[in-house]
């Protein structure tokens, strides 16, 4: 049973607001060398109507800041002065009943009653994938009316529980002009780089803040017009290589981030941490770990090629094509990988039946996977795998998937309804000629990028390019370098550093 002396300890804003800066997911922010705050922190609309009870949902990997979010947010809403008896937050670890879930928010209301003011009441309900079926608790509530003028945030690791329970709330999360599920990833690289580089930061702010303006340096790269805000970030492009770097050793998760800042290295207890993190939810699906790990090896040394369920299945070991593909999506969901298939450009849709392409989420998750193999500690084997030329342009090409995956969403007008497949491919011609990404949905227009992270370009290995421009309606295309800038008859060549600012 839940006591009230737990529910008041877990809200001790509601003896002095200022307690708030006491918090050990604040304190561990405010101590932080580089402190992160997502953009998700600002998107995220709480204020509706009183008739609107409004049920978010925030997911997303292991240890990447959901609580941090929540516990910004909660300071966010005290500092703005804002009822502190109007602010719920919960964690629901060791609440094993939907009873109990119900439980927290009666005696929430009870608890409150006469010193709550008549404004929208915010409820957080913490790691809520802990309580089995939480979603009949939520619909009880809701159709008991004891949510009425509230916006309910459930949060928690296990990504595909959490979108399943949401999935049967039909009809009982409100009204929302965006969507419900908001997920929570690793730092993109302009984020990071804003962390990292206060100048940076500042002409990002200036230039390329909102997704107007990116969005319309975007469509003149299309025109094979290269805008004067890309000249102005390319001039800090000796520091951008260097974070770029970074990123591809630690990623975007802010922990790690913070780490190597302040040590310089990344520990062996933060790999497996990580590494752990993944394999729990992994177990929660009663799937075998070393098989995982095997398949991740494997997804490691497909990069930047296509390949088959069956050439998976077989490198791994892991027996037949239908486990590497239920592998391969289950990693999707739980957002270590992501799966690309290739471009059906006649009818505008994933070729679902033919091979695919592996990339890792986040630079560390790669990493996490592949120190498994080395002889090396794990921060050792990281470095060796960034220092060779061809591994950064994997890496490389992996991000730029991440960042047209997340720009696909920014930009698509379907947010509830959006699926990536239908906006990210690659592209292979009857030559096998191949394109390594078509993006699909920017104003109806298929955007071509090739990816060669190198020194130099050799421009006769564009022939994919070529041939898909020769091919379809699109008139350029994009290829990104390591630090060619040009426009040239057919498409416009652009850094990767300054590139992945635009997503």
């Amino acid at each position: 049973m839940v006591q009230e002396s737990d529910i008041r300890g877990a809200n001790p804003w509601w003896r002095d607001p200022s307690d708030i800066q006491n918090d050990q997911k604040i304190k561990d922010w405010e101590e932080s060398a580089a402190r992160y705050v997502p953009r998700l922190l600002r998107a995220i609309r709480y204020d509706f109507e009183p008739s609107n009870t409004v049920v978010y949902s925030l997911r997303g990997p292991r240890q990447v800041g959901k609580t941090t979010l929540v516990k910004l947010q909660i300071r966010e809403f005290l500092d703005r002065g804002i009822c502190p008896w109007n602010i719920l937050y919960y964690t629901l670890d060791l609440v094993g009943t939907t009873q109990g879930l119900v439980e927290i928010i009666e005696r929430y209301i009870k608890i409150s009653s006469g010193l709550r003011g008549e404004d929208r009441c915010y409820l957080f309900l913490d790691e809520i994938s802990s309580v089995p079926n939480w979603q009949k608790g939520i619909k009880w509530l809701v159709d008991s009316d004891k949510l009425k003028n509230c916006t309910v945030m459930v949060t928690g690791s296990h990504s595909i529980d959490i979108r399943n329970a949401t999935e049967r709330l039909p009809g009982r999360r409100g009204k929302v002009s965006d969507n419900y599920d908001k997920v929570l990833l690793p730092m993109k690289f302009s984020e990071y780089a804003s962390m990292r580089s206060d100048r940076i930061r500042d002409v990002l702010e200036k230039h390329l803040l909102s997704v107007r303006d990116r969005r319309a340096v975007f469509k003149k790269l299309l025109s094979k017009e290269i805008d004067n805000r890309i000249y102005q970030m390319s001039a800090y492009r000796d520091e951008l290589d260097d974070l770029l770097r970074e990123y591809m050793i630690t990623g975007g998760i802010p922990k790690i981030v913070n780490e190597k800042i302040e040590t310089g290295s990344i520990s062996e207890s933060s790999y497996k941490i990580y590494l752990d993190g993944i394999v729990g939810q992994w177990s929660a699906f009663q799937k075998n770990e070393s098989k995982l790990k095997q398949f991740c090896r494997a997804a490691i040394k497909s990069q930047g090629s296509h390949t088959s369920w069956n050439s998976l299945s077989k490198e791994a070991d892991i027996g037949s094509v239908d486990t590497a593909s239920n592998y391969a999506y289950t990693l999707k969901d739980l957002f270590v990988l992501s799966v690309i298939h290739r471009y059906g450009g006649d009818k505008k849709i994933p070729m679902i039946r033919n091979d695919k392409k592996l990339y890792f989420h986040d630079p560390y998750f790669l990493h996490v996977f592949n120190g498994l193999t080395s002889v090396k500690d794990n921060f050792g084997a990281s470095l060796d795998y960034v220092d060779q030329e061809d591994n950064q342009g994997k890496i490389i090409e992996g991000v730029t998937a991440d960042h047209l995956i997340r720009w696909a969403f920014v930009l698509s007008n379907k947010k509830q309804t959006f699926d990536y497949y239908n906006h990210v491919f690659y592209w292979k011609d009857k030559s096998n000629r191949e394109v390594d990404f078509v993006l699909y949905g920017v104003d109806d227009i298929e955007v071509p990028i090739e990816v060669k992270y190198r020194k130099r370009i050799n421009f006769r290995e564009l022939s994919g390019l070529v041939s898909f421009l020769g091919s379809s309606n699109t008139k350029s295309g994009l290829v990104v370098s390591k630090y060619d800038l040009e426009a040239r008859s057919e498409y416009v060549v652009i850094p990767a550093a300054v590139f992945l600012l635009l997503m």
